[in-house]
């Protein structure tokens, strides 16, 4: 039953005809009068039988036209029913295809000082006016409504004034219009006296939209609104399916790129080094009963009791090992600058010292590291040694520049090289075709495609429904 859907819109596409009616207005079959364009084509007033006037002054026996007071209002109303449009006389069905209804007025509006057609008692403020067309069911409840506001400046015969207003409903119920015009002076809206612009002309036809409509069964409004139904809850599953496929997509990769805490090693005291140890040392967490609890890590230099005496601390063995290279150095520097001449500057020697401490703080590590090496064979406690020494080190002053050393000093061996390039094409793929293949790419337009083809078959249910 679902496949019904488009065949009826096909066939009520293909089928529709419209119709038009003539002027619904009381002025209807009138023609043309003196005071309008040569070329109007729609119906004078020559009469106010069968409109309803409110402040208005009727001149229309004498000149052919309906002038407002200081606010009034020419008005009509009527049936849409069994009314001839050409061929067809309309029909609760032929209604039901939907209805526009289209107003044409003509007026005048030179009673103000400021109008270039100046005319009858005119007086300060420009005058406007409006037309209201509604289309009404049998119960008179307002099914579309327009209104427009002008104040148009224009006279009599052809330098009249002709405008449109157009209103439409395309679904059911549509049985009654309500056709009114107003003029308002702009002087003085409360006035009882004739100053106001002036209706010269009007008229008032419908068009149906569709005289071949025959509404559904309501058997079949019920089926098709349970098919809107079933839909809709189909969709709604889709997209959760959707939603729980992305989100699972997410976790992966939330799980893929977590990492892993850092495990902290915690020397004990009862390991034994295969070797004499040089040092033991312990890595604690402490908890401060303070506002700020925080862990801090305390590093606590131990020695056996035997080899107190023997041994000596971290911080000790660096002092032994910088003073021992500081001592080589002076004893080479004083051995160098017997070479040097003695044109130097002070800025040299400085910079001199520099390099010289940075070699020995380098130098004097490197010996320590040499001693761990050949005293401690156990690899894990080997290289725990050496980042606590390395720590140490980094940590008694600005020693990281120590390690700016490069290990290979740069130089030069191609000179005067020639620039080749290989232009061929390695990638047989870009990246368009490569993402039109890409799985999450691929499921967005499957989606996409869902989506498109629900938001159609809504959009055909609603025009089934209000037709």
């Amino acid at each position: 039953m679902k496949w019904l859907i488009p065949l009826l819109l096909l066939s009520t596409g293909v089928l529709a005809d419209t119709a038009t009616t003539g002027n619904l207005l009381p002025n209807a079959g009138t023609g043309q009068t003196s005071p309008q364009h040569s070329n109007s084509t729609i119906d004078g007033i020559n009469s106010s039988t069968g409109f309803t006037l409110n402040n208005v002054t009727d001149y229309s026996s004498n000149f052919n036209e309906l002038e407002a007071n200081g606010t009034g209002t020419v008005s009509a109303s009527g049936t849409l029913l069994n009314i001839s449009a050409g061929d067809h006389t309309t029909t609760e069905d032929s209604l039901d295809g939907g209805v526009t209804l289209t107003s044409k007025t003509e007026v005048q509006n030179c009673e103000w000082v400021g109008s270039a057609h100046q005319c009858g008692q005119a007086t300060s403020g420009q005058d406007s006016y409006s037309t209201t067309v509604t289309i009404l069911d049998e119960n008179n409840e307002e099914l579309a409504t327009v209104t427009q506001n002008r104040n148009t400046d224009s006279g009599y015969n052809n330098n009249t004034y002709t405008y449109t207003d157009t209103v439409t409903h395309t679904g059911e119920g549509s049985r009654k219009w309500s056709w009114q015009w107003q003029g308002i002076d702009g002087n003085n809206p409360n006035s009882t006296s004739a100053v106001g612009p002036n209706l010269l002309g009007a008229e008032l036809k419908a068009t149906l939209l569709n005289i071949l409509y025959s509404p559904l069964p309501p058997a079949i409004k019920e089926e098709i609104v349970e098919i809107f139904d079933d839909l809709g809850e189909e969709f709604e599953e889709i997209e959760q399916i959707v939603e729980e496929f992305f989100f699972e997509e997410e976790i992966k990769m939330e799980e893929e790129f977590e990492m892993e805490p850092p495990v902290m090693i915690v020397m004990e005291e009862e390991e034994k080094f295969e070797e004499e140890p040089i040092i033991e040392e312990f890595v604690m967490l402490q908890e401060e009963e303070k506002e700020e609890e925080e862990p801090v890590m305390e590093i606590i230099e131990t020695f056996t009791e035997e080899e107190k005496e023997e041994e000596k601390t971290v911080s000790e063995m660096l002092q032994e090992g910088f003073e021992e290279e500081q001592k080589e150095n002076e004893q080479e520097e004083s051995n160098s600058e017997t070479t040097e001449t003695a044109n130097a500057t002070e800025e040299d020697g400085s910079e001199q010292e520099e390099v010289q401490q940075k070699e020995t703080k380098t130098a004097g590590l490197e010996t320590i590291l040499e001693k761990i090496d050949k005293q401690v064979k156990q690899i894990d406690k080997n290289l725990e040694l050496k980042n606590l020494v390395k720590l140490k080190v980094m940590s008694s002053g600005n020693l990281l520049e120590a390690y700016n050393i490069p290990f290979y000093e740069p130089r030069i061996i191609y000179e005067d090289q020639i620039d080749i390039k290989d232009n061929r094409i390695i990638y047989d793929i870009d990246l368009v075709e490569y993402k039109q293949k890409d799985p999450i790419f691929i499921q967005k337009q499957k989606l996409n495609s869902i989506l498109q083809e629900r938001q159609n078959l809504i959009n055909e249910l609603q025009v089934l429904q209000n037709g």
